[in-house]
């Protein structure tokens, strides 16, 4: 509900910026078709709040969904572009209205000041007209670049201390895939694929799954074509938390009792050796099982008490949490490494730097504390297909030792 308050503020928004920088603009039928195409766009995002099916996204089938995305995007787009211009162009009416008059006279043509005026005001004019089009174009681009396909990301872990026998351990990452709304079981499937294809030893899935449970049997499906040495470790993320945990569990139990390659860890450990070198991953459950964030360092510090007690001293340890902020908990009980998502690096990114980089604490790329590191990924999939300057990825991580 929250979701869909916020999307009819942004249509509202951008109403009532394109009738202030572009008065023209929506008129006649072009005011009926931004109306129709906004009620249009609210009607399928809260469709699911009815119907209690995938809530907070988008439903109908495919085309219908990318519209009521591709219309919020671009309301969006209209707000975050058009605001500062409006702001800027009412500083520049206001300080010129209380110009006094008199100051005119001082000028050797008083036209020559009238004429700064006009020109400053038909500049913004023009800037302001093109919100619009810059909102249209940035959401395309955005939305053509949050469908295609994932890239496949190596990155090279130089770890202190690292045992002989695991250097070179390649460990393939998967993330917030959202299989759902705008992201299917093939997609899935492609992305197992290329981990197995980059012949990786051990495979990992750090939360956010699924986002419908009519696809769950395609989804565990997919992962069980894993092919790696020591299989697939997953943990839980919030969407699994929400969409319905009890029969994610279940699945992912069937997948293991059938002899599958897939193992979720919830607040638990799995040990294996390589080369002779016991390596114990531990996998933590998402902090906030509903939706409060009141209790999560409580039930961070739960988790690690609870996932770390069976590790010992001969363990090479990693950690696999959904949420990056358990990198400290997981680096102070020796973790050498710790693999997260969530943030989705905030999809959109400039020169490298995410544009949201003050929503997290672990945004995105490598994080160290003292000899321990993270790797945040910014995701695999989406929940709402939008990204500029942070591509799905299927990430590579090759450990070496220093």
């Amino acid at each position: 509900m929250a979701r869909l308050l916020l999307l009819l503020l942004f249509n509202v928004g951008a109403w009532a910026l394109l009738r202030s920088l572009w008065p023209g603009l929506l008129r006649g039928w072009r005011q009926k078709a931004f109306i129709a195409a906004a009620l249009l766009s609210l009607a399928i995002w809260g469709l699911p709040l009815v119907v209690v099916h995938q809530s907070g996204l988008p439903t109908g089938n495919a085309a219908v969904r990318i519209i009521a995305a591709a219309w919020s995007l671009t309301v969006v787009m209209v707000v975050l572009f058009g605001a500062p211009v409006a702001l800027v162009r009412a500083w520049v009416e206001r300080r010129a209205a209380r110009t006094p008059a008199a100051s005119t006279t001082l000028a050797t043509s008083p036209s020559a000041n009238s004429g700064v005026d006009l020109g400053r005001r038909k500049l913004l004019t023009n800037v302001g007209r093109a919100v619009p089009v810059l909102a249209a174009g940035t959401s395309s681009v955005g939305f053509a670049s949050g469908a295609s396909q994932f890239t496949v990301r190596p990155v090279e872990v130089r770890l202190p201390g690292l045992p002989a026998a695991l250097d070179g351990f390649r460990i393939g990452q998967i993330t917030d895939v959202h299989v759902g709304t705008f992201i299917d079981t093939q997609y899935l499937h492609d992305a197992v694929k290329a981990m197995n294809d980059a012949k990786v030893d051990l495979q990992v899935m750090t939360g956010d799954l699924i986002d419908d449970l009519d696809q769950l049997d395609g989804t565990m499906a997919a992962l069980s074509e894993c092919k790696a040495r020591h299989g697939m470790l997953a943990v839980l993320g919030n969407h699994e938390h929400w969409r319905g945990l009890g029969a994610i569990r279940r699945a992912y139990a069937d997948v293991e009792a059938r002899g599958g390659p897939v193992r979720l860890l919830v607040d638990a450990s799995h040990a294996f050796e390589h080369a002779g070198q016991r390596v114990r991953v531990v996998g933590v459950d998402y902090p906030m099982s509903g939706r409060s964030h009141r209790v999560k360092a409580e039930r961070m510090l739960q988790s690690a008490e609870q996932s770390f007690k069976d590790a010992s001293p001969d363990d090479v340890l990693l950690c696999l949490s959904h949420h990056p902020d358990f990198f400290p908990l997981a680096a102070e009980r020796g973790a050498r490494l710790t693999l997260a998502g969530h943030t989705h690096g905030g999809q959109v990114a400039f020169l490298g730097m995410p544009a949201f980089w003050f929503a997290f604490k672990y945004m995105l790329g490598r994080y160290r504390q003292g000899d321990h590191q993270l790797y945040v990924s910014g995701g695999t999939g989406h929940w709402l297909p939008f990204r500029l300057g942070v591509p799905t990825e299927v990430t590579v991580l090759t450990l070496r030792a220093t």
